[in-house]
Formats: structure tokens, C-alpha cells, sequence
């Protein structure tokens, strides 16, 4: 059951399916930036592509990946959260992997602009923290 009482449908496991996919890669990713070493490597490449302030930025990416893909894998702001890391991905895109191609340097990180942005659109499902925030909501 979600919290809604109803029966779980194939279209809310497929949600869920679509948030824990970018979720586990975003939580990796910022978790190494931030914690694994990959912090200054991150500044060094926000410097080759003309990032600015990289070293702000590398900590603020950092902390939108972990933070942002845990709260895309319990649901949590899904939106918003999508839409931030479908701004990062364009960003990422544009200014380092397309100019790479796209086999082999671009495609990864096409998917999850389009996963991010399919969650955009399509919000985190029913089985989801925001589905249960919702519902408190609507029974106030």
C-alpha cells in the first residue's frame, strides 16, 4: 500500500524506480566530492571549463549531489531537486562532455538530465515522502 491507502500501481514503481537510478549515481558522485578525495580534482576542472568561483562551486555541487540524491531517493522535494540537478547536467554537458562527443562522454550524462527532468515533470510518485507530506496536507 502507499500512503495513500491504495494500492501500489506499476507506474509507482516505475517513479520510484526512475528516483533510485539518479539517486544511487548523484549520492556516489557528491559523496566523493565531498568526502573521497575528488574535491580538488573537481576545482581543477571547474577551472578548465570556466566555472566561476570554482572552489565555491565544487562545494555546492558537492553538496546538491549527496544531498539532492538522497532527497530524490526518499522523495523529498523531488521537483526542485530535479530541476537543480537537471540545471547541473545541461551545465555539465555543455561545457565538458558534448564538445567530447556523445558515445562514449555525453550520453551518461544525457540520461540524467532527462531522468531529472522526467521527475521535474512528473513529481516523485505516491511512494514518496512528499506523497505523505501531501497527504497530511490535505487532511489539515
Amino acid at each position: 500500500m502507499s500512503p495513500s491507502g491504495r494500492a501500489v500501481t506499476a507506474a509507482d514503481l516505475g517513479l520510484l524506480a526512475l528516483r533510485a537510478g539518479p539517486a544511487a549515481v548523484f549520492v556516489a558522485h557528491g559523496f566523493v566530492k565531498l568526502f573521497g578525495g575528488h574535491h580538488d580534482r573537481t576545482v581543477a576542472l571547474f577551472m578548465t571549463v570556466n566555472i566561476p568561483a570554482p572552489e565555491a562551486m565544487a562545494w555546492v555541487i558537492g553538496i546538491l549531489e549527496l544531498v539532492g540524491g538522497l532527497a530524490l531517493a526518499v522523495g523529498l522535494g523531488t521537483r526542485l531537486v530535479a530541476a537543480l540537478l537537471a540545471v547541473e547536467m545541461a551545465v555539465v554537458i555543455a561545457r565538458v562532455r558534448w564538445p567530447q562527443g556523445f558515445l562514449g562522454a555525453a550520453e551518461f550524462e544525457v540520461i540524467l538530465l532527462l531522468a531529472c527532468l522526467a521527475l521535474f515533470g512528473t513529481g516523485s510518485g505516491r511512494i514518496s515522502l512528499d506523497a505523505g507530506l501531501s497527504l497530511r496536507r490535505n487532511a489539515r
